[in-house]
């Protein structure tokens, strides 16, 4: 569902129910991984909402679809809804659109992957809804209070930039695989980011693609939520072809290793 055709079936919703339900009956529903997020107002996770529901409480005006929900989540909450005659009809909005492939940005795993429906703007930025799944890597040790945490926001922004690159520039070079490699990164955090809806865009300020083995860049990039900017970031990196940096990457290694040799060996003599 578009965010416009969203917009219009929730105040069609509430326009229809003005007078048997208060507007503010709408629950934003988080993954049980952000339980700290139930102390918001107006914010319910997974397990608590359908516990809810079971028990037979008041049911919500709307369901607004937060983070950490993934189709097997969203499937168990429609089967809860199911079960209840007076549920029929209540909204679940939700913004949930295509991850962005494997191809574009290298990552193994779907959870993983923390973009979904990266389009090109009309000014020529690029720009994806951030998706946080449940069981990123980046959340399985903890998770502390109503914020995501600020690494979420790094990789995020280091997805944004390869997939960027590779839409850009790599589809390009159909017989290159590129190792996409930072060079510096200064990231602004100028306010906390909830597991809500959020977006980030990514502008290419700096190209040089001269040669095709070694191209290099600069991007500048901004998540927002809600209207309001959460960090923003100044990325420098190279992209490699594949058999380039290898070569490369292995003679540094192997001279890391030999020098941590040399020093141990250094150490056991004495």
């Amino acid at each position: 569902m578009s965010s416009a055709n969203t917009a219009v079936n929730l105040s069609e919703h509430h326009a229809a129910k003005v007078d048997q339900e208060p507007t503010d009956n709408v629950v934003c529903l988080v993954g049980d991984r952000f339980t700290g997020m139930g102390a918001v107002p107006g914010v319910q996770t997974l397990s608590r909402l359908v516990g809810d529901l079971r028990r037979g409480a008041p049911v919500p005006a709307a369901i607004v679809i937060g983070q950490g929900l993934g189709d097997y989540e969203l499937d168990y909450l429609h089967a809860a809804l199911a079960r209840r005659e007076d549920t029929r009809g209540v909204p679940v909005v939700t913004a949930k659109g295509t991850p962005v492939a494997r191809s574009l940005v290298h990552k193994h795993r779907e959870q993983n992957v923390l973009l979904s429906d990266l389009r090109t703007l009309p000014d020529g930025r690029r720009q994806a809804a951030l998706v946080v799944h449940g069981e990123n890597e980046l959340l399985l040790d903890h998770q502390t209070g109503q914020h995501v945490q600020g690494m979420i926001v790094a990789e995020a922004m280091r997805q944004m930039f390869i997939a960027v690159f590779e839409a850009e520039y790599g589809v390009h070079f159909p017989d290159r695989h590129y190792y996409v490699v930072w060079n510096s990164m200064s990231v602004t955090f100028e306010s906390f980011l909830f597991p809500l809806p959020a977006e980030i865009t990514c502008e290419i300020v700096e190209a040089d693609v001269s040669d095709p083995e070694r191209m290099t860049f600069r991007v500048t990039m901004g998540i927002t939520q809600a209207g309001t900017s959460a960090a923003r970031a100044d990325v420098s990196f190279a992209a490699f072809d594949d058999h380039r940096i290898k070569r490369s990457e292995l003679r540094r290694a192997t001279s890391a290793v030999q020098a941590l040799v040399a020093d141990r060996a250094t150490e056991v003599a004495w």
